[in-house]
């Protein structure tokens, strides 16, 4: 059969997926470390680590969540899942016993769960309200799959042959000296001699725990000699469906994780409060959200029950970066990382932590944070900070989103202007949009396409950080009064602890 996916509308043309840098930067690696908690039994987090190269991709995997998020989609997935877990854990029970019998009957129990599992996602979703191309498509391929008489008879005879396996059991009679084996439902002999009292779930081999006991496997191989009917059936259907597993649908339960785990982490974060939307196609470069906020915050700012600002952003006609200055710990590279995390969702096709949001499609994302000094390297911060900004720079970046945080804070006052305003222009002369956050406030005001936020003190005379960020071109003071005041380093405290200082003396 053709190539489907429903992560991708197309084959990929590389499968590469080691993790991108910004991941960390903009805190991802946290939000998706949550969400992988909601499918611990699923590796998903290597289909978030590669970032859609293509609009049409994004779009494909937008429209699929949307069908996802209407209950009844969600719990057909669900329950899929769940028939496809247990079809595993029978393979994984065939793999576990060394009799080719149980090994055999393991292998019943799987080809029975799995076609179970098809049959029952196949007949939900052509009974389902499927908008999304992807579903439609996953819906014609599996009935094409379950229409195919191989299917069909496999189904069958898993489903019969299981039925016998279920009610099977054996009832072992001892009277002078001699034990007698028969088939039947009584219940008490059989059960009471290998100790499962009234526990009737160990009164077969076909179920319950791997494995049978020395007593188990001289039982059978004595009735087998004189019934060997239901024993042939089984081993006879291993032999003539050694793999019953369809690739494209074994992969399909490991994709679809990926959009049922962040539905699963979106509802839970709604629970405690918080917003996410949809977003709105954009025209151009038309970039707005209302209601933004720090993902990663949130998820570690509610366990403490410490609130989380959101804030409003717009970018005017003609204009690509936002140079965003103000006082340290104003919120000023939360309000970055917000807006990263905003691109890096709203491309994976997913919702974005906002009340409303309308965005246009970015090729990648680029960032550049800032990193402490390594006296190892034997280089200074500048030098390390520029070595990992030449990469980027030499990069592909046309219609990248670049988020620039701190750059060129130990060069001279000049020289930081200097090459802050080079780098803005690079990245706007590929057609990249971002946000450049700064101490430098010229860089607010240094061409043509850059427009300066700040990040806002209150209006009391201790001038507390309200993490709030707006259209505002930075103070030109320092914001240490604040800080000056909290410590008691005014210049009348200094010269009163002096004073006191001496006259004590």
């Amino acid at each position: 059969m053709a190539y489907f996916s429903v992560l991708n509308p197309v084959e990929p043309k590389t499968t590469d997926t080691s993790r991108p840098g910004f991941l960390w930067d903009l805190n991802l690696n946290q939000i998706l470390d949550a969400v992988q908690l909601q499918s611990p039994r699923y590796e998903i987090l290597k289909m978030y680590y590669r970032f859609p190269v293509e609009e049409a991709c994004t779009q494909y995997r937008r429209d699929i969540y949307g069908d996802i998020k209407q209950p009844e989609i969600y719990e057909c997935f669900t329950a899929f899942s769940r028939e496809m877990q247990g079809a595993a854990a029978a393979a994984g029970s065939r793999e576990a016993v060394k009799t080719n019998l149980q090994r055999s009957a393991w292998h019943v129990s799987a080809a029975y769960q799995y076609c179970t599992a098809v049959s029952g996602l196949q007949a939900a979703l052509s009974e389902s309200n499927c908008r999304s191309e992807g579903l439609r498509k996953l819906s014609e391929y599996l009935s094409t799959c379950t229409g195919q008489e191989g299917f069909q008879r496999c189904r069958e005879e898993a489903a019969s042959i299981q039925g016998l396996l279920e009610d099977f059991h054996l009832i072992l009679e001892i009277e002078d000296n001699k034990v007698v084996i028969t088939a039947g439902k009584r219940s008490g002999a059989y059960a009471k001699l290998l100790g499962y009292g009234g526990d009737t779930r160990g009164l077969t081999p076909f179920s319950g725990t791997p494995g049978m006991s020395p007593l188990e496997e001289a039982v059978f191989d004595t009735f087998r000699k004189k019934n060997p009917d239901i024993f042939d059936r089984v081993e006879d259907f291993a032999e003539r469906y050694p793999s019953y597993g369809d690739d494209t649908v074994l992969r399909l339960e490991q994709e679809i994780q990926y959009y049922l785990a962040f539905y699963r982490f979106e509802l839970k974060m709604k629970e405690q409060g918080f917003s996410f939307c949809t977003p709105d196609k954009a025209s151009g470069r038309d970039m707005e959200a209302g209601g933004l906020y720090d993902l990663a915050l949130a998820c570690a700012n509610y366990a403490r029950e410490k609130p989380v600002v959101s804030n409003d952003f717009a970018y005017r006609q003609g204009e690509r970066f936002f140079v965003v200055g103000g006082p340290n710990q104003g919120g000023k590279t939360t309000f970055a990382r917000s807006m990263g995390q905003l691109v890096y969702f709203a491309a994976m096709g997913l919702d974005v932590p906002a009340e409303r949001a309308r965005i246009p499609y970015f090729t990648t994302l680029l960032t550049h944070f800032s990193a402490e000094e390594s006296l190892g390297s034997g280089k200074g911060k500048l030098k390390e900070e520029l070595t990992r900004l030449a990469p980027m720079m030499k990069e592909e970046a046309e219609g990248a989103f670049v988020i620039i945080n701190e750059l060129f804070t130990t060069a001279a006052h000049y020289d930081g202007c200097v090459m802050g305003k080079k780098v803005l222009a690079h990245f706007m002369e590929r057609g990249c949009m971002g946000v450049y956050v700064t101490h430098l406030r010229e860089l607010g005001d240094s061409a043509e396409g850059v427009a300066p936020l700040t990040a806002m003190l209150d209006g009391s005379r201790e001038r507390k950080r309200t993490y709030k960020v707006s259209r505002e071109h930075m103070e030109g003071v320092g914001y240490a009064e604040d800080i000056v005041n909290k410590y008691g380093l005014t210049y009348q405290e200094l010269h009163r602890r002096l004073t006191e200082e001496r006259e004590g003396r």
